[in-house]
C-alpha cells in the first residue's frame, strides 16, 4: 500500500514541483517514498503516444480535414498528374 509520502511525491510532480522540493529529511523512508511517487509520476508522464499507437502522428486518411477533427473527404485529394503539373514534372 502506498504511503501518504509517495501520493505527495506524485502530487508534487503533477504540480510541476521539481525533485528538490521534497521537505523529507535525506536518508528518511519518507523521503524514499516521496522520491518514488515522484519518480512513478515522471515515468507514466514519459510514456510516448508511440507506447499505444504503432504510428504516431499519422492521419487515418491523410487529409488535412482530419487535423480538424472533421471527416476527411477522398474526392477532394490532388491526383498524382495535379502534383507532377504542379511542380513541372511530367
Amino acid at each position: 500500500m502506498a504511503t501518504d509520502a509517495f501520493a505527495q511525491g506524485k502530487l508534487a510532480f503533477e504540480h510541476n514541483l521539481p525533485m528538490s522540493s521534497c521537505e523529507y529529511p535525506v536518508g528518511s523512508s519518507l523521503r524514499a517514498d516521496w522520491m518514488s511517487g515522484w519518480t512513478e509520476a515522471n515515468n507514466l508522464a514519459r510514456r510516448t503516444v508511440s507506447d499505444t499507437d504503432p504510428h504516431p502522428g499519422m492521419m487515418g486518411d491523410g487529409t488535412e480535414e482530419q487535423n480538424l477533427n472533421q471527416k476527411g473527404n477522398p474526392d477532394a485529394r490532388i491526383t498524382e498528374s495535379e502534383v507532377r503539373e504542379a511542380f513541372g514534372k511530367k
